[in-house]
């Protein structure tokens, strides 16, 4: 094991009860936090992590005096009380298909309340109320009002054993939980991972604990804002704010090129990388080899799987074809032929025709939805057996063997975080950086997509191909590796 930086030392010898790092990609913080746990032996430490597959890994890492949990399982007794030796049956997905049956209304009008109901357990509010429904879906109802009503009546049922199709949401449990003031018990300090990302409950169990409370995470990765997240790392009041800038996955090039990002569209960052990888970058894909085609949206991972198809290469869809939402290529396409019985998506049914798609696609920033229209424009009758295509070629791996898979990778940005590749092939949905011959200084663009962008670059290892927008502002600015 390699010494630790100067950088992490200061971390582990901190004395601060609150103390906050920044630590920007491949920064080593999972072992920083295991040095630091391993400075305090006699501390009972709790490792909050928000997915499975990092408080696994972490498990595996931390010594014997660090308890790794998810956020949700610190919550579970909440669902116990409410459903006893039912709590594994009664919580789960509600299907939008099931408010609508339950409650004799549209399909529309059920997964507003849905996604309102989801969007309220993220939050600190008491109850359920307008601005928790979806712009979008809000836009679409005569009675916006109605959305409120019926998701609070869904949360009621979902709460009940005998709530049948209604099961409460996983976020449900958590946000119960918080609204009981918890005390987490057993512990002497909680140390959480990815605390750019926490939404306000969350943050709020964690804020409310006595002891010590350690927040590690990169302000710049803060993707998931659109499901109310908030950076923890920003509006904690620290008593001391640290960082790590080595990067251990990449070399000068990409560091080079995030800190680029950085500097121009995140002034507010000080956060600066320094490549410490083992490799040289290099600005170009070897299709021969393994890589991971990374993009911002769904559909542009559906238009690369395509473009990539007569390379008759082996695929893995990191998290399985089913989480790239095919099914509303489907849907695109079934508006576009007239089976509107065909439809399951209640938004996309909401519209009618394919050309009120196309309107409301042309008229608003939802790049989603401009994806799904120019793929059915492009490809019309060819999108069944394309999706067909594309699935046949998925090969369903365990991490453990992405090592020795020989073909290649697709995932959306979002999916990616957390994961890194060799090479990575950057579609080119990301962020412009210029409009009508203009260069697009950092209050033209959405700070998401900054983030966005500088999490698919630093999800490589050894070499990147640049999204041509990203390319050629490097190269008008003069900052392209050479």
């Amino acid at each position: 094991m390699l010494p630790p930086t100067p950088e992490q030392q200061r971390i582990v010898e901190s004395g601060a009860r609150a103390l906050v790092v920044e630590a920007g990609a491949g920064a080593a913080k999972t072992t920083t936090l295991g040095l630091y746990a391993g400075a305090r032996p006699r501390a009972r430490i709790l490792y909050l992590a928000f997915s499975k597959a990092i408080q696994l890994e972490a498990a595996g890492r931390m010594p014997a005096n660090v308890s790794c949990r998810t956020t949700h399982s610190i919550a579970w007794r909440k669902a116990i009380e409410l459903f006893g030796d039912e709590a594994s049956q009664r919580v789960g997905k509600t299907y939008t298909s099931s408010v609508a049956r339950a409650f004799r209304c549209g399909p529309l009008l059920a997964s507003g309340a849905l996604q309102a109901i989801q969007n309220w357990c993220g939050s600190l509010d008491e109850q359920i109320g307008p601005s928790h429904v979806p712009v979008e879906i809000a836009e679409r109802l005569a009675d916006p009002g109605g959305v409120v009503e019926l998701a609070r009546t869904v949360w009621a049922r979902m709460q009940r054993r005998d709530g049948g199709e209604l099961k409460l949401p996983h976020d449900g449990y958590l946000k119960l939980f918080q609204m009981d003031g918890p005390r987490l018990r057993g512990c002497d300090l909680v140390a959480v991972d990815e605390a750019q990302d926490l939404n306000m409950c969350t943050y709020d169990i964690v804020g409310r604990q006595g002891g010590g409370v350690v927040l590690v995470g990169d302000s710049a990765q803060q993707i998931f804002a659109f499901r109310g997240s908030a950076n923890a790392l920003r509006i904690h009041a620290a008593d001391e704010r640290l960082q790590l800038t080595r990067s251990f996955r990449f070399g000068e090039g990409i560091a080079h090129m995030a800190n680029a990002l950085l500097e121009h569209f995140k002034p507010d960052s000080d956060l600066r990388l320094v490549g410490g990888g083992p490799v040289a970058t290099r600005l170009a894909v070897d299709t021969r080899r393994a890589f991971a085609v990374l993009a911002r949206t769904n559909a542009v991972v559906f238009e690369e799987a395509i473009s990539f198809l007569p390379t008759n290469r082996r695929y893995h869809f990191v998290g399985g074809t089913e989480a790239y939402r095919m099914e509303k290529l489907l849907d695109a396409y079934y508006l576009w032929t007239g089976d509107g019985g065909l439809i399951r998506d209640p938004y996309l049914r909401s519209f009618g025709t394919f050309e009120s798609l196309q309107q409301l696609a042309g008229d608003a920033a939802d790049a989603e939805l401009r994806h799904l229209v120019r793929v059915v424009e492009e490809y019309g009758a060819r999108v069944p057996t394309l999706v067909d295509q594309i699935k046949s070629r998925h090969v369903a791996l365990d991490k453990s063997a992405w090592p020795d898979f020989d073909g290649i990778f697709f995932s959306t940005a979002h999916k990616s975080k957390g994961l890194e590749f060799d090479q990575v092939w950057l579609a080119d949905d990301f962020m412009r950086f210029f409009e009508e011959g203009r260069e697009l200084s950092v209050d033209d663009v959405e700070q998401a997509d900054v983030n966005l962008l500088y999490v698919a670059l630093t999800r490589a290892r050894h070499a990147v191909r640049l999204c041509q927008s990203f390319e050629d502002w490097l190269v008008h600015r003069n900052l392209r590796p050479r």
